[in-house]
């Protein structure tokens, strides 16, 4: 049973991890923006401090904002990269569809004040909640959330504290739209001047 557990466990870290590195590539090829939906979720990449190498590193994230105060959970508890990242160092970065910000992380301790927060963000987190937990945490009563929220006992506050900019925000491969609308022109044309069909 347990080794049951810990293969579904892995699958769904794999399948989290390929999704990961479309959904940066998206965000970072200008799109991120547009893939904001209640279905597929709502997301940001947030950006930490590895806390062991010191590099920067990116994470797409499920999210809720209020005003200049961002929520998210890790979705893997306490084993989550960027959740121990911000443990060791709580200034980070994230990129939102409106903008890209520095923030400040803390931990929320307050199981009471989390609950209600824990209940958007699993709406927020859309197909990943379902294919996760198998509920609709929008129907869910506050006893069946409060047994869920035993499960995903952390949860971050981020409070946005400065606008950003420049090279390394989000966009910062939207050039290659142009460079490879140019080699389709290029090939298509070249296809035409021999011939080729």
């Amino acid at each position: 049973m347990i080794d049951t557990i810990m293969k579904h466990e892995n699958q769904t870290r794999q399948f989290f991890k390929a999704l990961n590195i479309f959904m940066l590539s998206m965000w970072r090829l200008g799109m991120g923006p547009f893939m904001q939906s209640r279905q597929g979720g709502y997301i940001m990449v947030l950006t930490t401090t590895g806390h062991r190498s010191g590099r920067r590193r990116r994470a797409p994230v499920n999210f809720d904002q209020d005003g200049d105060v961002v929520y998210c959970l890790p979705g893997f508890g306490a084993k989550t990269h960027w959740y121990r990242n911000l443990m060791v160092n709580p200034n980070c970065e994230v990129w939102l569809p409106d903008g890209w910000w520095k923030g400040v992380a803390e931990e929320i301790t307050d199981p009471e004040q989390a609950l209600p927060i824990l209940r958007r963000l699993l709406i927020r987190a859309g197909f990943a909640t379902r294919l996760v937990e198998g509920i609709d945490p929008a129907v869910i009563s506050d006893k069946e959330l409060r047994v869920l929220g035993e499960r995903y006992d952390r949860m971050v506050r981020i409070r946005l504290t400065e606008p950003r900019t420049g090279k390394d925000g989000p966009g910062d491969l939207v050039w290659l739209w142009p460079a490879a609308m140019s080699v389709v022109l290029v090939w298509r044309a070249l296809r035409r001047l021999f011939g080729c069909k």
